[in-house]
């Protein structure tokens, strides 16, 4: 799942999601297959992006667990 980070310091960064920049706090998520944190405008985008990472995370262990039913 998807862990929020706290950056110190203000800077001029784009949105991961949408691409806008934003001039406020972001919202810096970093997950456990990317380095890099993630950079959110609001609460609208970072919803969005955990629905879609969820989903291709449960996409994947379930191509992982009907591989090892072929196999066996």
């Amino acid at each position: 799942m998807p862990l929020k980070v706290k950056e110190k310091g203000k800077r001029l960064v784009k949105c991961s999601w949408c691409g806008k920049t934003i001039t406020g706090e972001p919202l810096s998520v970093k997950t456990c297959c990317v380095n890099k944190p993630w950079h959110f405008c609001g609460e609208t985008c970072y919803k969005q992006f955990t629905a879609k990472w969820t989903k291709n995370q449960d996409a994947l262990s379930k191509k992982k667990s009907v591989l090892r039913k072929g196999i066996i």
